[in-house]
């Protein structure tokens, strides 16, 4: 999906919506603060989107005047998104001081970090979380939003992928997780995920990760013996949702490769590029970190919370060789990170 606005001239807006179906009639969604306003349907012909054969009819464009929303020019909260997925196309500048910044931070666990998000969201004019939920061209439209100064976007993606916005305005972002712990937490989230359908999941990740959510079902994750005979026996896809994942995901272009050794080395070149770098086992200093990064005042981050269950199982699984075995490269990774982390902590001091 593309999308974009123009021109926002008070009284007038302009601007496109090129939905993924080839003879879908797009329409977008127009609210405010005070709830909706309206859905106008697009009707304004684009020959190029036409005659390149992204769209049946090309009526793909949308203008909002004082006709279709009533006092258009006195709505300084006004939003506009896809009424199909919900995707944000625009909304106008904050009322309140927003931060000029363009924000990209990488999401590093399976279980996303919401609260964030939806703080972050407060602060920037554009949004867009977990973008991993969407297909490459619609990611691809968020970072090519240019008209925007105020961005915060964010998703579990494959960095390298995306490293190119790094030297076109983006600052990047990202708080790691312990191997052991994440390893944890997919566990029992696809433990959970085989009785209940995943809301915070694209298709994409659903595909890929239902023969894992199908093998962890029958596991009782509560009997570490359990997961250990499960994690001996699991078959490759099953096995590829374990391994080493934050390694895979600085370091390589598909999110199916597998890691090897010459990529903790690749992957350390990656995070070095990171404006602000946590670990989930210091989230104060990440909020303190990023709050500097923002100029904003250090109760707006919230604080992550280990999940004490979790940290439990991963406590766990460090006793299990096959584990190890899984996150080979992830806990070389971590101890080279944790370890310049804690040198260029020692040097502020």
């Amino acid at each position: 999906m593309l999308f974009n606005v123009q021109r926002d001239a008070g009284h007038f807006v302009e601007g496109y919506l090129i939905p993924d179906g080839f003879s879908d009639a797009p329409t977008v969604f127009v609210s405010d603060d005070d709830g909706k306003i309206a859905e106008i349907q697009c009707d304004q012909l684009h020959k190029s989107v036409l005659s390149a054969g992204r769209h049946e009819t090309g009526l793909v464009g949308f203008k909002l005047t004082e006709d279709n929303i009533p006092q258009l020019a006195l709505r300084p909260t006004l939003c506009i998104r896809d009424s199909k997925s919900e995707i944000l196309i625009y909304r106008r500048p904050l009322q309140s001081q927003q931060i000029n910044m363009k924000i990209v931070r990488f999401e590093t666990q399976l279980l996303p970090h919401v609260a964030l998000d939806r703080r972050m969201y407060n602060l920037f004019q554009y949004a867009l979380p977990s973008l991993e939920r969407f297909g490459n061209e619609t990611t691809l439209q968020a970072f090519h939003l240019d008209n925007m100064t105020s961005m915060y976007l964010s998703g579990r993606l494959q960095v390298r992928n995306y490293q190119e916005f790094l030297d076109k305005g983006f600052k990047a972002i990202a708080l790691l997780t312990d191997p052991y712990y994440e390893m944890a937490l997919r566990i029992a989230m696809l433990k959970r995920l085989a009785s209940i359908k995943p809301v915070f999941l694209g298709d994409r990740d659903q595909m890929t990760l239902s023969p894992a959510i199908e093998y962890f079902g029958d596991v009782d994750i509560k009997d570490t013996s359990a997961i250990g005979k499960a994690l001996k026996k699991a078959p490759p896809k099953v096995r590829m949702a374990l391994l080493s994942p934050t390694t895979r995901q600085f370091a390589c272009s598909d999110a199916d490769q597998p890691s090897t050794r010459r990529d903790i080395a690749a992957a350390m070149d990656m995070i070095s590029r990171f404006e602000v770098i946590g670990h989930i086992n210091d989230t104060l200093a990440f909020a303190s970190s990023l709050s500097d990064l923002l100029n904003v005042d250090m109760d707006v981050i919230p604080i992550v919370q280990r999940n004490q269950t979790i940290n439990g199982m991963a406590s766990e699984l460090r006793t299990l060789a096959v584990a190890e075995t899984y996150l080979e490269d992830d806990l070389i990774l971590d101890y080279y990170i944790r370890q310049a982390m804690e040198m260029s902590s020692s040097h502020e001091l």
